[in-house]
């Protein structure tokens, strides 16, 4: 070999050489691990009932009391026979990012059975709608978008004391001495609506 040759493949050699390291550099910069933090909001899901939260309980704390009007025989917020009435429900869904479905059953006491004393009707937003519908015994149902600020539900309560009615008149006196106050127990039940 002469000197030419191995003066160019020594060229060639380190010019190979130090494209490697290039090259090897260049490749590695595409294999490179990188991690990458990505934050997801949650919707937020807390619903309030007469402004108390939902979240976590199975029972909220709040008393609802109903409003029966005074008349010349009745004092002002009891019932009796032959009196309506009704309760406000107020549920506040700003605090939440999904829209969802609502059920609402109310039934009397369920120890102490008063069947006489019903919730016969319902209205959504009373202060801007008049018409009472029908309660079902299946309950009011309804959707509330996500964000609402207030959907107002009036339930009407009576005393019935026409006849055929279950408790006779004996039975609503014996009852008014006997208690000073019952109870409704209402149930909500809230599914978020997915598409």
């Amino acid at each position: 070999m002469n000197k030419k040759q191995i003066i160019i493949g020594s060229v060639v050699l380190v010019v190979l050489i130090i494209s490697f390291f290039v090259v090897q550099d260049t490749l590695a910069k595409y294999r490179k691990k990188v991690d990458e933090n990505i934050s997801l909001g949650l919707a937020r899901w807390d619903i309030k009932l007469n402004n108390e939260s939902i979240a976590g309980k199975e029972t909220i704390t709040s008393d609802v009391t109903p409003i029966f009007e005074e008349s010349d025989y009745v004092a002002e917020n009891v019932i009796a026979p032959g009196i309506t009435g009704y309760y406000d429900i107020v549920i506040d869904a700003t605090e939440v990012d999904v829209s969802f479905s609502y059920k609402l059953t109310s039934i009397v006491n369920e120890v102490e059975k008063y069947p006489d004393i019903v919730a016969y009707g319902y209205t959504i937003d009373p202060d801007n709608n008049e018409e009472i519908s029908n309660y079902e015994e299946t309950g009011i149902e309804g959707t509330i978008a996500h964000n609402t600020e207030e959907t107002k539900i009036r339930v009407y309560i009576k005393w019935q004391d026409d006849e055929g009615n279950a408790m006779d008149n004996a039975e609503d006196t014996a009852l008014a001495i006997s208690k000073s106050s019952i109870e409704m127990h209402s149930t909500f039940n809230f599914t978020q609506i997915k598409e």
